[in-house]
């Protein structure tokens, strides 16, 4: 019944946001209704989708509620249904093609037929009907167009939910097809550094966001020839990278002292943590692919729901541009260092595309430490005129890395990555003051573990299917947001010695809305969401944010207040032994200030903040089960500051102090330094070479003995990396890259000791 009503929805929908005549998926809607639904609700999906869009359209409009026309439509969508059911068994995609082909066809003939007979200008001969045909197929294409692109969404979802890979296949091949749409072409141009997302949901300047926010860009990326995505956030104010041991191992963040399961990673607004345990695991995501980094600090549960108490990671990946352009490298280095990468962008009229690829290979200085790890991602986005554009994104991370166990019990296991994200992102402009995001996505991981030696093996299927859409309008001084989001959690998990988990699901949807206001200098921003959660029930998240810029726009002081929640996660819940089904969500109420001083291309800003954390889930070792006993405070301070000095000289330099306190034990938080620093200069010595030296400070902090589970503290210690790089063409540059130079021995978790110098270069190619 929620596929139904969803579906229903959805075809609503597509006829009421602005669109090109007959670009109206509700074909699409009808064809996967009879294929994948039962006959009862398969026939009222596309009859109430017409019936709810009428409704609406229909209101004030004078319009006869019962017409020869209207009666003609719902027939033919009756007809599209009963079609489906011909992809009940088989719906590979030359059938699936074939009868969205179809359904559109019989729409085009028999509305068309219908317009012949009652509308007065097309006079009744063959001749007029003649007409009337001609003068419609312009709108024909786009009637294909828009069932081809909603086969493509509608039944990949789906296969992602049924574990067959080749609906992602589908959804590419038809997707290509629906994206030629004829339209006309426009280049939507890029985010300025200036304009965030991801702190209102909506673009808006930075000067007015009243949180702690940073954003790293494409070219800082480059400059730095970054591989992995958590090696570009060591240096963001307020974040704590820990990896256990080298490359491609275990890799977590922390924001602002809170736990690594309390930062929500999105990706092009797709949600990455993980159903299964909560969290994301930072070792697999590698750039090549990025466009933009958005941080923010503090929580914003009131706008993304579930996770985000500490903070939003937000990734951008790069589009597609005008031409044809790239970007591939090529390096190798000690420890059997290797990788190579690709970036390809391509446009054609409305339609745009990119795709991306890298390859990592690492040995490792340890027995059974190395890693290999494939990415590879593409996407389509195509133009629907002035009103919108709409797409199609597919990624996927598949790595092995070995396990070499700390130091003192090596091991043989080996770790096994198999990460896709397929999504279908929609904007579109519903006036000039008006504009609706609608987003459609699956993210589906296999992680697996293989130890012949120790005699355990396991194998992890664990997805999460989610819808959301926002409507945001500008009236006067108020920007006003309402959103919704609708997420399916689904996860199997079983060992050699049996099934621990078998289609375990959970659901949560939510609803909320927010306002920004703006006052002279003062900009108010206020929002509240209600959270839906089929295990323990409901969560409101509050937020409220208020920013004061200078007439002359040189300070900013900021203050912000809300609460977060993280749902407890599948395993928490239900693994066996330890899940606890009656667990609610981990909440905080968090607090800051800060002020942010603009010095002509740079800033420095400062931000004082306090995480109260309750309801933390617990590991009971008394009972052998989860709790939500956990009581905890972080409270700092975070410091930044990025300034050009000299056109050949740029700074950027962090520093946090924090304080945390397990409020049931009274000892500090494991893992989370006291003190933490960052140093970085980008330095042009003679025109086109570039040295970019970093200095790492990660001061002492608590641990446990990975063997005993005894308290220890592991040391501080200072990390040397250098970048430097020759543009010797404007379309080759040879680089040299050392982390760790000095060759300093540390752990970043006690007894996982980190790679000693890893020494590599390489060739970056544009084109």
């Amino acid at each position: 019944m929620t596929t139904a009503i969803l579906l229903v929805l959805l075809g609503a929908l597509s006829r009421l946001i602005p669109h090109p005549p007959n670009f109206v998926a509700l074909g699409a809607v009808a064809l996967f209704a009879g294929a994948r639904l039962p006959r009862s609700w398969a026939l009222a999906v596309p009859l109430c989708a017409m019936a709810l869009a009428d409704l609406v359209l229909d209101a004030g409009s004078g319009r006869a509620a019962i017409s020869a026309m209207r009666l003609t439509i719902y027939g033919t969508f009756a007809l599209i249904v009963l079609a489906g059911c011909f992809a009940r068994e088989n719906a590979g995609p030359v059938r699936i093609a074939g009868l969205a082909a179809g359904a559109s066809a019989a729409f085009f003939l028999t509305s068309n037929f219908a317009e012949w007979l009652t509308d007065p200008m097309y006079p009744k001969t063959p001749a007029g009907l003649a007409l009337c045909y001609a003068a419609a197929i312009p709108f024909f294409w786009n009637t294909l167009c828009a069932d081809l692109l909603g086969v493509a969404t509608l039944f990949s979802l789906d296969g992602v939910a049924r574990r067959e890979r080749r609906f992602v296949v589908v959804a590419a091949a038809l997707t290509v097809i629906g994206l030629a749409a004829p339209a006309r072409a426009q280049q939507v141009p890029p985010a300025s550094e200036s304009i965030v997302v991801t702190a209102t949901s909506v673009p808006e300047n930075e000067y007015e966001v009243g949180s702690a926010t940073t954003v790293i860009t494409r070219e800082e990326i480059e400059k730095h020839e970054a591989i992995v995505v958590s090696d570009v956030l060591r240096s963001v104010p307020g974040l704590d990278v820990t990896q256990y041991g080298t490359p491609g191992s275990l890799t977590s963040l922390f924001t602002r002292g809170t736990n690594s399961t309390q930062t929500l990673v999105l990706v092009d607004g797709v949600r990455m943590n993980s159903p299964y345990f909560g969290g994301y695991d930072w070792s697999g995501m590698t750039t090549e692919n990025i466009d933009r980094i958005e941080i923010v600090r503090g929580p914003f549960s009131a706008l993304y729901g579930s996770d985000a108490i500490g903070g939003v990671v937000q990734i951008f990946t790069r589009p597609g541009a005008g031409g044809v352009s790239g970007r591939a490298t090529g390096e190798a280095g000690n420890q059997g260092q290797g990788q190579g990468s690709a970036f390809l962008s391509a446009a054609e009229g409305p339609v745009t595309a990119a795709a991306s690829y890298r390859y990592v290979g690492f040995d490792g200085d340890r027995p059974n430490s190395d890693w290999r790890q494939r990415n590879g991602s593409a996407s389509l986005q195509a133009k629907l005129g002035d009103v919108g554009r709409i797409g199609v994104e597919w990624g996927l991370i598949d790595g092995e890395v070995g396990n070499p166990g700390p130091v003192g019990a090596p091991s043989t296991a080996r770790g096994f990555t198999h990460e896709g994200r397929l999504s279908i992102p929609g904007n579109f402009a519903l006036s000039d003051t008006n504009h609706l995001d609608v987003l459609l996505a699956g993210v589906k991981s296999e992680p697996a573990y293989r130890d012949t030696a120790g005699g355990f093996s396991s194998q992890t299927d664990a997805q999460t299917l989610q819808a959301s859409v926002s409507d945001t309008a500008k009236l006067g001084a108020n920007t006003l947001t309402g959103f919704a989001s609708w997420e399916r959690w689904q996860v199997s998990d079983a060992s050699n010695f049996g099934v621990n988990l078998d289609d375990a699901l959970t659901t949560l949807w939510g609803l909320g809305g927010q306002d920004t206001l703006t006052l002279g200098a003062f900009t108010i921003t206020a929002g509240l969401r209600y959270d839906h959660y089929s295990s323990y029930g409901d969560s409101w998240s509050p937020r409220g944010t208020v920013a004061w810029l200078s007439p002359d726009k040189l300070w900013k002081v900021r203050a912000s207040g809300g609460t977060g929640f993280r749902a407890p996660s599948i395993g928490e819940l239900y693994y066996p032994f330890s899940g606890n089904p009656d667990l609610k969500p981990e909440q905080s109420v968090s607090a800051e200030v800060g002020a942010e001083r603009y010095i002509g291309n740079g800033r420095v800003e400062v931000s004082a903040f306090w995480n109260d954390l309750k309801d933390l889930i617990v590991y009971d070792f008394a009972t052998f089960r989860n709790y939500n006993i956990g009581h905890a405070r972080t409270y700092g301070v975070e410091l930044g500051w990025q300034q050009t000095l000299l056109p050949t000289l740029a700074v950027e330099a962090t520093y946090m102090y924090l304080k945390t306190k397990d409020e049931e034990t009274g000892l500090p938080l494991l893992r989370r330094p006291e003190n933490g620093a960052s140093l970085g200069l980008s330095w042009m010595p003679v025109a086109g070479v570039n040295l970019s030296p970093r200095v790492l400070y990660v001061g002492a902090r608590a641990d446990s003995d990975p063997l005993t589970g005894a308290p220890v503290e592991d040391p501080s210690y200072v990390r040397l990396d250098l970048v430097a790089r020759w543009q010797a063409t404007p379309n080759l540059a040879p680089y040299l890259r050392l982390i760790n130079a000095t060759n300093h021995a540390y752990d970043e978790a006690d007894g996982y000791p980190a790679a000693g110098r890893l020494v590599s270069g390489g060739l970056d190619v544009k084109f």
